[in-house]
């Protein structure tokens, strides 16, 4: 009945980041065109030196309890399920394609197993440690990450340093001729860090070039684990959530991208990258869109609506990212 009562194209781009939000806003702790992830490779920390979810602080009972149930979940994975869990870290990924011998076996093994850890901490924690459905959700995400081949579309800009198959290194050469088209618009982008060191995710809308069913959610989902891999490297690890801005301004309704592409990357989101948003942004929103909102507000969670702040004018833009940005991030 809501959606009867704002129905409309104009709506579709802006729901999108609001759902984006309510299904991934996270309940744990945690500038160039091109992702070529060296920062990240060349600020490596074995497991046992890292901050994150299994730091040698004190630890509650119901930490410990997770991180028993999140073992026995990675246990559960096939050797190849854990492989592609553990790559959900650029960092972890980088070097498990890279790795040689005579590398350090054991830090690879001790490195695959905390960041498929890490992932299914993250799953069990939007579950509220509901096992059963976190486990499912778990393996679905790992599924989903190995059919949409986020290895090779995060790889696809450092093929030359990667031995490579004939056939891979075609396929990553379309990928790369594919991203650089698309990216040449700036319709979305990663730039920047807020004061914590998550990265900055921004959408703008105004600069949609088509709405290609398949790039246009894997130039999206390129750029959010681009601005994942820039918050593990600038944080340490210690975040695992990032800051997303939309913006509207000069946003028209031929810039609204369809309602079945906007649900494609909420579904995405929603099932694959639970606590991976902390905060959203939203700039100059269409008058349509505030109509929603009001609307829609009673029945989204008190958590979830304090991570959500709408800007309309100078002095809200101040007073917002003067709290979040540093000035040399300015």
């Amino acid at each position: 009945q809501i959606f009867v009562l704002v129905t409309g194209a104009q709506l579709s781009s802006s729901i999108t980041l609001l759902l984006i939000l309510s299904s991934s806003s996270d309940n744990i702790s945690s500038t160039d065109s091109n992702m070529t992830g060296q920062a990240a490779v060349d600020t490596y920390r074995s497991p046992t030196k890292r901050r994150g979810f299994f730091s040698s602080g004190k630890a509650s009972k119901a930490d410990t309890e997770y991180k028993i149930l999140c073992k026995q979940m990675v246990d559960s994975l096939t050797d190849d399920e854990r492989e592609h869990a553990a790559r959900s870290s650029y960092k972890y990924l980088w070097k498990s394609v890279t790795f040689k011998e005579p590398m350090d076996v054991k830090e690879l093994n001790e490195a695959r197993e905390y960041y498929a850890m890490e992932m299914a901490m993250r799953h069990l924690s939007s579950k509220k440690g509901n096992y059963e459905v976190a486990l499912q959700k778990f393996k679905s995400a790992i599924q989903f990450r190995k059919e949409a081949d986020l290895d090779g579309l995060r790889l696809c800009f450092k093929a030359d340093e990667l031995d490579l198959d004939e056939e891979t290194r075609q396929r990553y050469a379309m990928y790369r001729e594919k991203l650089e088209d698309r990216m040449t618009t700036g319709r979305v982008y990663v730039c920047g860090y807020d004061k914590c060191g998550r990265a900055i995710y921004t959408i703008y809308a105004a600069r949609t070039k088509d709405f290609d069913p398949d790039w246009f959610l894997k130039e999206s989902l390129y750029n959010f684990e681009r601005a994942l891999a820039c918050t593990e490297r600038e944080s340490g690890g210690v975040e695992q959530a990032i800051t997303v801005i939309g913006n509207y301004t000069g946003f028209q309704k031929h810039h609204a991208a369809p309602m079945s592409i906007s649900h494609e990357f909420m579904n995405c989101l929603r099932q694959n990258y639970p606590g991976r948003v902390k905060r959203v942004y939203l700039l100059n929103t269409p008058t349509s869109f505030l109509f929603f909102w009001a609307i829609l507000k009673p029945f989204i969670g008190t958590d979830t609506r304090k991570k959500i702040t709408f800007i309309s004018n100078d002095r809200q833009r101040e007073a917002a990212f003067s709290e979040l940005i540093s000035v040399d991030q300015a």
